[in-house]
């Protein structure tokens, strides 16, 4: 496994995207769920809800990140490219723990996972591709931080490990750099929503 990349939260909050979001930043990276998770004793019943949601929610990112990818322009192909052939990596990753929980993919998609995957594929046709970019800098970004502020251990350390590696910090930090070569209000607000599906879905996670 890779050295965990601590702090790599806290390397981002120099982006103007982050600065500008306010206590969106915090309330979309730190949850009682992610609490739980690094304590080891969160209720397998919601670990297993998120593992599900959070499946359809890959398969939606991907679908989004495909139609980014046909609008952005060419400088911008291959981080989009490497990040697409990440997250389909990510799916079957996904399958493979799903199968050893037992846990159905079949499920319906929550109203909180179905909101957000709902926004993102919205957007993806409606907005302009630099926004697009900064939407998904706020994906991943928020999904870092969130991550790397947990230690890898327990029984949940390979999924801290997985988002929380430097190879995953230089895909954001690449992210960040076609974002903020074009950081707008449009983007800005963008951005600051998908802050807001985030602290929901970590809500419905712990929750229900």
């Amino acid at each position: 496994m890779h050295k965990r990349a601590a702090g790599a939260g806290r390397r981002f909050e120099s982006s103007p995207f982050v600065k500008e979001a306010g206590p969106l930043w915090k309330q979309a990276t730190a949850a009682a769920f992610l609490d739980a998770l690094a304590a080891g004793d969160l209720p397998g019943r919601a670990f297993n809800r998120w593992l599900g949601q959070d499946y359809h929610f890959a398969r939606g990112l991907l679908s989004f990140q495909a139609i980014v990818l046909a609008r952005v322009p060419r400088p911008a192909h291959a981080t989009l490219i490497g990040g697409l052939a990440a997250l389909d990596s990510e799916l079957v990753w996904f399958e493979a723990h799903a199968r050893r929980r037992d846990v159905s993919l079949d499920a319906p998609l929550h109203p909180a996972c179905r909101r957000y995957t709902d926004f993102l594929i919205r957007a993806a046709y409606t907005e302009h591709p630099r926004a697009l970019v900064a939407m998904l800098f706020g994906v991943e970004v928020s999904y870092l931080a969130a991550w790397s502020a947990l230690e890898p251990k327990g029984p949940y350390a390979e999924f801290i490990e997985r988002w929380s590696n430097p190879r995953f910090e230089e895909y954001v930090q690449a992210l960040r750099r076609l974002a903020e070569e074009h950081h707008d209000a449009a983007g800005q607000q963008l951005f600051n929503e998908v802050l807001v599906h985030e602290r929901e879905f970590w809500r419905m996670s712990r929750e229900g």
